[in-house]
């Protein structure tokens, strides 16, 4: 559950950080900081890429290797 938490509040921050992004450069872009680096993770992960790109929004992709995520929060 803590991990849920934690990559729910990582993915909202994202997703806040792009609309300040698009306000200030007209330009919508999502940075996404993660973990999900296996298989079906990496499975999830473009669903939500596709998703995004769906309502416009630019992807970049920053994958942090580590499971768990500490080393995505030490990088954070």
């Amino acid at each position: 559950m803590k991990r849920f938490l934690t990559t729910t509040a990582m993915i909202a921050l994202a997703l806040a950080g792009a609309h300040v992004s698009a306000r200030a450069a007209d330009v919508k872009e999502v940075q996404m900081l993660h973990w999900w680096t296996s298989g079906g993770e990496a499975a999830a992960l473009n669903v939500l890429k596709q998703d995004l790109s769906k309502e416009g929004f630019a992807w970049k992709d920053v994958p942090v290797a580590g499971g768990g995520g500490d080393a995505a929060m030490t990088a954070l």
